[in-house]
């Protein structure tokens, strides 16, 4: 079967609002190179054992972040009836999927020739990423066909190797299972499964606007908030740690001067948080200037807010983490680029955004005038103050196991949901258990 028509411009949907800089056309080219050798003679690939009690049920989740939303669930789950692929190196068959994808090179030179300025810049900017959509994409079905998938589990819904999973398994009639991984921005996909469950309405109006989603919706809160609930402090007096969480958008010579700032006031700690992808960070600076670093790798963002009285960021899906966790959180940017809220957290009232390091410094002085009310924390997190909170991975668990055996109907009486709409399932307040 060939792959010359599959639309890797709508899987890739995502890259029209990736805001990161990209190599140039060549370099794409040699790291595609590289990659192919690295996959072809250094990685060695092999499937999976099926496990004894196997019920056809597969986890998916690479990044780090997507594996913090389906951990809570997985450690519910019937030890060896499940398949859980978690590294984007060694449990993706790439050697495969970039062999697969040289024939296509035409079939993407066809693409660019008929596409509009707008989308000719788009394939150029992510040239390879496009190419290799077409090796993924029959790669994703080779993996769903040879673990005999009936039931899928997705914490991401956008990047390609996910997107590639999601249209495969519902050609083959696969149930799936999205759970949401982090905060959504305008511009993402539509939700094509079978079932997703949703931090709260907030994500909902954002996924709305691409259309309606196919299958059902749970707003059932963040799973991935389950680790938080042991970590939640009221934080009373002075601030005395600063934690400054950075990512992509952030200029590290904008981040030094904030740095240098709030060293010369009276803070104890300044601590600073990159994102797992961030690539300038300077440590030799950071640590001769006396400000710690709290490592993604080994430390979780739920962790890294339990230790501090106050947080700086971009805009970032992290200020929903520290309003959750009761932590003061304000929007400071610190990059060249204009914030757009493209959250939605400043517009909604969700957090505030300091113009100037005088506006900062006045708000870490008045926490109090930026605390977020319980109704506008639910919108967001719509588990937070119901009996549901902190549950959500055991609730999530017995979902997918009864969907394994087709006794998904039963599972609004069991917990406490009631379906609102055509589609859409809420938490019910009168629920008694």
């Amino acid at each position: 079967m060939r792959y010359s028509n599959i639309d890797v411009l709508e899987i890739n949907k995502i890259l029209r609002i990736v805001k990161e800089k990209q190599p140039s056309l060549f370099k794409q080219i040699c790291i595609f190179i590289g990659q192919l050798l690295y996959y072809t003679f250094v990685i060695r690939f092999r499937f999976k054992e099926l496990p004894s009690k196997y019920k056809g049920l597969l986890f998916f989740g690479v990044s780090l972040n997507n594996q913090r939303s389906l951990e809570p669930i997985i450690k519910n789950i019937e030890k060896d009836t499940y398949i859980y692929l978690n590294n984007h190196v060694t449990d993706v068959h790439k050697r495969r999927a970039w062999w697969y994808s040289i024939p296509y090179l035409f079939a993407l030179i066809r693409l660019y020739r008929k596409s509009d300025k707008n989308d000719k810049l788009l394939i150029i900017k992510h040239f390879t990423t496009l190419w290799t959509t077409y090796g993924l994409y029959k790669v994703a079905r080779e993996t769903l066909e040879h673990y005999k998938v009936k039931v899928l589990v997705l914490s991401n819904d956008h990047n390609d190797i996910n997107r590639c999973l999601i249209i495969n398994a519902n050609a083959l009639n696969i149930k799936t299972v999205y759970v949401q991984h982090a905060s959504v921005k305008n511009g993402f996909p539509r939700l094509d499964f079978s079932y997703s469950f949703l931090d709260g309405k907030e994500s909902l109006d954002k996924y709305l606007l691409d259309g309606q989603p196919l299958g059902d919706v749970y707003l059932s809160g963040g799973v991935r908030f389950d680790f938080l609930y042991d970590k939640i402090h009221k934080r009373e007096g002075a601030v005395k740690k600063i934690g400054v969480a950075i990512n992509m958008l952030d200029d590290f010579e904008k981040i030094k001067v904030l740095c240098k700032s709030l060293k010369h006031s009276v803070f104890e700690e300044i601590i600073l948080r990159p994102h797992p992808r961030y690539k300038n960070l300077d440590t030799d600076w950071l640590l001769s200037n006396g400000i710690k670093i709290s490592s993604p790798q080994q430390e979780s963002s739920f962790d890294f807010i339990a230790g501090i009285d106050f947080m700086i960021s971009n805009e970032s899906a992290i200020h929903l983490d520290a309003a959750i966790m009761r932590c003061p959180s304000v929007l400071y940017n610190m990059s060249s680029n204009k914030v757009l809220d493209d959250y939605g957290f400043v517009g909604k009232g969700l957090i505030k955004m300091a113009a100037d390091e005088t506006e900062l410094m006045q708000y870490i002085e008045n926490q109090a005038d930026i605390t977020p009310s319980k109704d506008i924390v639910r919108y967001y997190n719509a588990s937070s103050g119901t009996r549901l909170e902190g549950k959500l991975g055991l609730t999530i668990a017995r979902f997918v196991e009864m969907l394994t055996q087709n006794e998904e109907n039963d599972f609004d009486r069991e917990y406490g949901f009631v379906k609102t709409s055509e589609f859409l399932h809420e938490i019910d307040d009168s629920f008694a258990g």
